[in-house]
């Protein structure tokens, strides 16, 4: 009789297979995140729910349902602003980071999908902006922890924070470009003009396209209570049209007779809450990882837009303001930060 010896897989081999095996069977964490309504002056016509899926350390992929306030039932049309149909502002809990991307169209049944790259862990709040049809443009938070989170800011520390940081009041910068801010004129309550200036290596910058069918992107967040508000850029006194001014109400964004072309939301109601990276979550230093901008939505031809512009905003509360300007330059998205202290309004 012939024997046959079979070799014994040894015990940490079998360990490992078994590990393996189990990773890749395994589906990957998911999430839930209900929505909060962050549109304050604006009716609260929808709920949401994102679901949100682990692709990576530092990278979540989201599916975003809409559902009517009053019914339940999901919705599945939405206007299309400034050339999307639904734009994601994620700030980092400290105010120190913007990631900001699009989705051109929601699928048949409603449903946005999206994925996210992060600069760092921690807890991000998710602003989603759309224009659900006949019901007008509708923002909400999700709050959403990547990695390892440390506990959430009041909102005291968080203007604590940004004040004491970098001075970003007056001027910052974006690789080549700086950009001198004068906010001043604002006043909560009262609709202000801050005045931009860009420069590119010090002269007056020549290469600065249309972001998304305007001149640049203002988004404000409240450090107090993480108020939002997105509005944009005039250039060479431009007619332009807050993004959801004909969609029911001006509560996000509002309305100028000079004022903002046709492209994401506007401005008068701030909820919570988009890149050049900065690892440091608590530097008041407002930076941005572009890793999250969609590069490929500028428009129009280089030089297009004039280094001088203006923003009309009213800010809902005085308080601390992270505030982040974005436009094309040089064929990039830039991304510049700024902290604005808004005071109350005159009391008679």
């Amino acid at each position: 009789m012939t024997l046959t010896r079979h070799s014994a897989i040894p015990p940490s081999l079998a360990l490992a297979t078994l590990l393996v095996s189990t990773a890749l069977m395994s589906p990957a964490y998911a999430e839930t995140v209900e929505g909060v309504f962050a549109l304050p002056g604006a009716e609260e016509a929808v709920s949401g729910e994102m679901t949100v899926t682990e692709t990576g350390p530092l990278s979540r992929g989201l599916e975003l349902v809409f559902a009517d306030k009053g019914t339940s039932e999901r919705i599945d049309r939405f206007d299309v602003e400034l050339t999307q149909e639904l734009h994601i502002l994620a700030v980092d809990d400290a105010l120190t980071t913007l990631v900001h991307r699009h989705v051109e169209h929601a699928a048949e049944d409603g449903t946005f999908a999206s994925e996210l790259s992060f600069p760092h862990p921690g807890l991000y709040h998710i602003f989603t902006d759309a224009v659900p049809s006949g019901k007008g443009q509708q923002v909400l938070r999700f709050d959403v922890e990547v990695g390892e989170a440390q506990p959430a800011l009041s909102g005291e520390q968080r203007a604590e924070a940004l004040k004491t940081g970098e001075d970003h009041s007056r001027q910052s910068s974006s690789n080549a470009y700086t950009v001198t801010l004068d906010s001043s004129g604002l006043t909560a309550g009262e609709e202000g003009i801050i005045s931009l200036s860009v420069e590119k290596d010090g002269k007056p910058a020549t290469d600065i396209e249309p972001y998304l069918g305007v001149a640049a992107h203002a988004v404000f967040v409240r450090a107090e209570d993480l108020a939002y508000v997105h509005a944009h850029a005039m250039a060479n006194g431009a007619q332009t049209m807050a993004h959801g001014d004909d969609h029911g109400g001006t509560a996000g964004h509002e309305t100028h007779d000079k004022a903002m072309s046709e492209d994401h939301q506007g401005m008068e109601g701030m909820s919570t809450d988009m890149p050049a990276s900065e690892d440091d979550v608590n530097s008041a230093d407002a930076s941005h990882d572009m890793s999250g901008m969609d590069h490929a939505t500028g428009s129009g031809e280089a030089g297009a837009v004039s280094p001088e512009m203006s923003v009309h905003v009213t800010p809902p509360a005085e308080g601390v303001y992270a505030l982040w300007i974005e436009f094309i330059g040089g064929g990039e998205v830039q991304t510049v930060p700024f902290t604005v202290d808004v005071s109350g309004g005159h009391h008679h």
